[in-house]
């Protein structure tokens, strides 16, 4: 599997909802690495940045289960 694969949904289209998932998750991870290590102690994430990535997290669980994305698998 290489990184692309990881962008495609079932049907072989790239996910949005994926992109921005990771793209947020490995802001917030760098942005908190480098900011603690600034600071020389663990900082606490703030609230704002856990509930977006809850958010998109939770919408890409919902829009797996969409109607629009059953389609039958590849063969």
């Amino acid at each position: 599997m290489n990184i692309a694969q990881f962008f495609q949904d079932g049907t072989g289209a790239f996910s949005a909802t994926r992109l921005v998932f990771v793209l947020w998750g490995l802001g917030s991870l760098i942005t908190w690495i480098s900011l603690s290590i600034h600071q020389k102690s663990l900082l606490a994430l703030p609230d704002t940045v856990l509930t977006i990535l809850g958010i998109l997290m939770a919408g890409k669980v919902v829009q797996s289960f969409s109607p629009n994305d059953a389609s039958p698998p590849k063969q």
